[in-house]
């Protein structure tokens, strides 16, 4: 189905695909685009595998979402399930173009571009997650990179969260068209200096994200517990997901179960920040950690490991923090030199956060967008 706002180039009527509404920085990002999309008098629609995860309470009146019958929520072939029903129902409604959140809806999409007919609207997709996956030998890296590549181009447009990003994108997918678009973190306005922290507290430290092997977050244990007890730092981490048990054990092995708060999946990550001094990221590896440039722009000072190829990109200035090995002791001295260490640098903290602010964000989204649209309006003319 051909909706008249395609006809005339336009991206009216934009379909988000999600496979849930779980906590994962995809879909809170894809939420807060659509929000934005839709103030800026775009209709948007949520199609998703089940309703089911936190996320769900943070869609704005006037986003309509629309869940399978019945729900699809895992199991055998999820992704082809998954596919084969979001394109029945864009066929139905028949959006101006559909957009995925991350690197796990690439199949999916593959699945709907087959089952949609030949005039089916135009498909976009974020690349969320580095292409090269740390651990994989070359033959591997090999088979996954010939797989996703072939899965890609069936996508019309896909977009890379950092030069970086970009780059290795256009490498393995053989493509030279992967637009690159800042990850919209933070919200439109000015950012004010941080207010200044009581330096005669006990410093608190901040971790972030699901609680999965991913995290690492044992490494954010240790170094905690290789901390001198004389700084009476404390841990927070904010996230929920299937470690969190095995991690309340083994604060509880380290001994310092006293001074670790698992606060599980909070909405808002602001006013955490707002009373910490330090964010600690211990990921094995991460498409574009955003949660470094929320604490950042937030005033705090960064401890990451080398997670991702976006990580320079984003820790340009020496202000802003280290990054470090996965040593336990180094992680642990890192963190007790920035904690005596002043605060990011105003005009590089303000030149990171001009870069990630949600209208900038959304707006270049949407100028992709109505392109695709348009080009696939001119070969409708043509064909």
């Amino acid at each position: 189905m051909t909706s008249q706002s395609a006809i005339g180039g336009r991206a009216a009527h934009i379909v988000i695909v999600l496979p849930d509404f779980s906590s994962g920085g995809s879909e809170r990002i894809a939420i807060r685009l659509a929000s934005a999309w839709a103030q800026r008098g775009r209709r948007v629609t949520i199609l998703c595998g089940t309703e089911k995860g936190p996320a769900r309470a943070l869609v704005p009146p006037g986003i309509v979402v629309l869940s399978l019958c019945p729900e699809i929520g895992g199991g055998l072939l999820y992704r082809i399930r998954l596919g084969r029903a979001f394109a029945n129902l864009v066929a139905m409604i028949g959006p101006d173009l559909v957009f995925a959140p991350g690197n796990f809806h690439i199949p999916v999409l593959a699945w709907m571009k087959m089952v949609l007919p030949h005039d089916g609207p135009p498909l976009a997709c974020k690349l969320s997650n580095p292409l090269r996956k740390p651990g994989l030998d070359c033959v591997s890296q090999a088979m996954f990179s010939t797989i996703i590549r072939l899965a890609s181009r069936r996508i019309d447009a896909l977009v890379a969260m950092s030069g970086a990003l970009q780059q290795e994108a256009r490498t393995i997918l053989d493509r030279d068209d992967i637009a690159c678009i800042a990850e919209p973190n933070l919200p439109d306005g000015d950012f004010r200096d941080p207010m200044p922290m009581d330096g005669g507290g006990a410093p608190l430290i901040v971790c972030a994200g699901r609680l999965e092997r991913q995290k690492r977050f044992e490494l954010a244990l240790r170094a905690v517990a290789a901390l001198p007890r004389s700084r009476r730092a404390r841990l927070l981490i904010l996230g929920e997901g299937s470690r969190r048990a095995a991690l309340e054990r083994e604060a509880e092995r380290l001994g310092i179960s006293d001074r670790v708060e698992f606060a599980g999946y909070v909405a808002d990550i602001q006013p955490h920040l707002a009373r910490a001094q330090l964010l600690l990221c211990t990921s094995r590896y991460e498409g574009y950690p955003a949660v470094l440039v929320e604490a950042i722009a937030a005033g705090l000072k960064v401890v990451t490991t080398d997670c991702s190829p976006a990580i320079a990109e984003i820790m340009f200035d020496r202000s802003f923090g280290c990054i470090t090995g996965t040593d336990t002791g180094t992680i642990a001295q890192t963190i007790e030199a920035l904690l005596d260490a002043p605060g990011p640098d105003p005009t590089a903290r303000e030149r990171l956060s001009a870069q990630h602010q949600l209208g900038r964000s959304a707006e270049a989204y949407l100028a992709l967008f109505d392109r695709v649209v348009a080009e696939r309006r001119v070969h409708w003319a043509r064909s």
